[in-house]
């Protein structure tokens, strides 16, 4: 009994210890570095190797930060303070999502985009749109026989008119900015045959840099962006439809010219990405990043080059 009585005092001996050296490093911080505490607190997490992988964005004027999801994609983007979102993943990575953008110090987003309403890309923005302030939402214009009838869409349309957020449709050839970013709608220039062909396109420029997001536009949509001649080159590729072969045909990826693609996938029966397209990548000399194997992907832009950062 007393071994034990002498093992908890030296524990409380130590707590209390920890405590007020956290208490004098608080108020050194404070005096040191004016400012937000949490901010304060990550720098020290920092210098003991304790902190976030995200946190290698810091300092960056363009990180594009690819989720890991699973099998769906989700794609933040932050730019000299400003913030984006190109969809949400499954309903089930909504609160995922929503602690990564917490994580990175986002509040509000200046813009969240749809690219098209299958659940693997618009169920987690329920929560996004519970617990972030959004100041624009894109979406497709789809077809009535098109429209979604499922529990995900219904619910992310409730949570949006319940944040009063106007849907807006962007036609292809409108461009907005994001900070210094500017994004360009290149698609869907008509309507397609199925909600994958309907994606929104989106290509994003900083300085010399590009980023090209595919949603899960397949080649009916890769055809019709080919002949209407637009700009399709791009220091990055997000892998249209998780790397199935309806998707990055060869005419494509000659025009797009990537350095890197990267591919939001994981475990499913389709077997994603499929072999075809791991060929017609690599014979054209593209570094590929896959979230099944490097989980979350961050691409950083200073304007002149592109690097890369992947959780494992």
């Amino acid at each position: 009994m007393g071994d034990n009585h002498i093992k908890k005092r030296r524990w409380r001996q130590l707590v209390l210890i920890v405590l007020f050296v956290l208490a004098l490093l608080s108020c050194a911080l404070a005096f040191l570095f004016p400012g937000d505490a949490s901010e304060n607190w990550k720098k020290v997490f920092q210098f003991f190797g304790l902190g976030r992988f995200s946190d290698c964005a810091d300092g960056s004027p363009l990180a594009v930060h690819i989720l890991d999801v699973g099998k769906a994609d989700s794609i933040f983007i932050e730019c000299n303070g400003h913030y984006m979102l190109v969809d949400g993943g499954t309903v089930d990575r909504g609160k995922q999502v929503s602690s990564y953008l917490k994580g990175r110090g986002v509040q509000s987003l200046d813009c969240v985009v749809n690219t098209h309403p299958d659940s693997d890309h618009i169920g987690g923005l329920k929560e996004i749109f519970e617990r972030f302030r959004v100041s624009r939402y894109l979406s497709p214009s789809l077809p009535p026989a098109l429209l979604p009838k499922s529990t995900e869409y219904l619910d992310v349309q409730a949570a949006r008119k319940r944040a009063n957020l106007k849907e807006e449709h962007p036609a292809a050839g409108t461009s907005f900015s994001v900070g210094p970013m500017r994004v360009s709608v290149l698609g869907p220039i008509a309507a397609g045959t199925n909600t994958n062909n309907n994606s929104i396109v989106l290509r994003l420029s900083f300085g010399e840099t590009s980023f090209l997001l595919m949603g899960d536009a397949e080649k009916e949509e890769e055809m019709s962006l080919l002949a209407s001649g637009v700009d399709l080159s791009a220091t990055v590729l997000k892998i249209g439809h998780h790397g199935s072969d309806t998707s990055s045909s060869e005419a494509f990826l000659r025009a797009v010219k990537p350095k890197y693609a990267v591919i939001s996938v994981g475990d499913d029966s389709n077997n994603l990405p499929k072999v075809a397209v791991s060929k017609r990548l690599s014979d054209n000399g593209i570094t590929v990043y896959r979230t099944d194997l490097n989980k979350t992907v961050i691409f950083l832009s200073d304007g002149k080059s592109v690097s890369v950062k992947t959780e494992e």
